[in-house]
């Protein structure tokens, strides 16, 4: 699995009431902050209604009725009904961090031989950072769209900066890396270039 720009919503019917799940920006943080991602994915293991209450509260539109209906999902039929579940949610992870399986960990490995270990709650700030400051997106849409959105976005746009300005050598990917920042000797040098130019 890939993550994608515009991911299906998951939807959880009980009864004649239905709740559409979306990930988002806001969800992943949020959930990041209250659990952590390794708590979130062994709550949906262990069919941990809390977390999964809470997985279905953060990233649905009526936090309030989403977890009306799993409760009376869990009384009615108990907890192991949650089971059918797990697929879904881990995938609704995997959109709200901007995960993938098919083993592309390029940007968390950049980091980690860079010695900056990879914090998830410091990379959603980051992307939030992006998003508002570079993007100009108001902190709302911000919060509301996904990492790969913010991420493919942010793409375009140092595309675009690039394509009107010009600038230095590009990274062979496209992408530009906020915390790539040039070493000692690359900064000497760029200010001896403006001395010279002076």
């Amino acid at each position: 699995m890939t993550t994608r720009l515009a991911s299906d919503d998951i939807v959880i019917v009980h009864g004649g009431n239905a709740v559409h799940l979306r990930p988002s920006l806001r969800a992943a943080y949020r959930l990041e902050c209250r659990h952590g991602l390794t708590n979130l994915l062994r709550g949906i293991e262990e069919c941990n209604t809390i977390i999964i209450g809470d997985m279905i509260a953060e990233c649905s539109d009526n936090g309030p009725a989403a977890r009306r209906l799993l409760t009376a999902r869990v009384t009615e039929s108990g907890v192991r009904d949650l089971q059918h579940l797990a697929e879904p949610l881990i995938d609704l992870l995997a959109d709200c961090y901007g995960l993938s399986q098919d083993g592309d960990d390029s940007h968390a490995e950049k980091r980690e031989r860079a010695g900056k270990p990879l914090s998830i709650r410091k990379s959603l700030e980051e992307l939030f950072a992006i998003a508002t400051g570079w993007l100009g997106w108001s902190a709302d849409d911000a919060l509301n769209a996904t990492v790969p959105q913010i991420i493919t976005a942010h793409r375009g746009h140092v595309a675009k900066l690039y394509a009107i300005y010009g600038g230095g050598e590009e990274k062979q990917d496209g992408e530009y890396d906020p915390q790539d920042l040039p070493s000692d000797a690359e900064v000497r040098e760029g200010i001896a270039r403006l001395r010279a130019l002076s």
